[in-house]
């Protein structure tokens, strides 16, 4: 029983030690032209070639508090689930609801401890907002990866914990009047670090 044991586990830290090794990194910058401080970057990489990495979906959660989302920009993927939890102090109703072409909904009045939920089920982007209080307004960005990077500004990035294999590094960015050129990336023995991707206007 005991060889057993031992065996199990030399094949179990094998198969870790070796998942570890075969795992890198992409690091970098984003740099915006003209310098413009863009707010809310998000950073990802998709495979270059059709696979299915998203596995079990997510449930994700918003606060809400101080008549505020937080956080006010989520990324999720096809499928994943987001719950909004009224978290106010005060005895104050949200009623949240969305128009975009990502997901239309009303999930009607939620009162203080309250959890009101929706599921995403395809990529794309889209605003919400409570209808009882104007100034509360949030944003959900649905990518077809988990590997991503939430930027509050144009700066240095890390996307750790890639396996090996093909793909292609792109961005989002919420700002019309700019764009950016996706990056193909090929993770074969070694991580990639100082990749500039570079955001211009159109």
């Amino acid at each position: 029983m005991f060889l057993t044991r031992l065996i199990l586990f030399s094949v179990l830290l094998t198969f870790v030690l070796f998942a570890k090794a075969e795992a890198h990194h992409i690091s970098g910058e984003v740099k915006v032209e003209g310098g413009k401080n863009l707010k809310n970057l998000v950073v990802y990489l998709v495979p270059a070639e059709p696979s299915n990495i998203l596995r079990d979906p997510v449930v994700h959660k918003i606060m809400q508090k101080g008549r505020r989302f937080s956080p006010d920009l989520i990324v999720v993927s096809p499928g994943d689930k987001v719950q909004f939890l009224n978290d106010e102090d005060r005895e104050i109703d949200h009623n949240i609801y969305s128009l975009s072409k990502l997901k239309n909904f009303d999930l009607g009045l939620g009162e203080k401890g309250s959890v009101l939920e929706v599921t995403v089920d395809k990529n794309g982007s889209g605003n919400f907002y409570c209808s009882v209080h104007k100034l509360m307004e949030g944003r959900l960005v649905s990518l077809n990866t988990r590997h991503f990077v939430v930027l509050d500004k144009p700066g240095s990035f890390i996307l750790p914990n890639i396996p090996q294999g093909n793909w292609i590094l792109k961005m989002y960015v919420s700002h019309r009047r700019y764009k950016f050129t996706p990056i193909n990336i090929s993770v074969t023995g070694s991580s990639h670090e100082a990749v500039e991707l570079k955001v211009v206007k159109k």
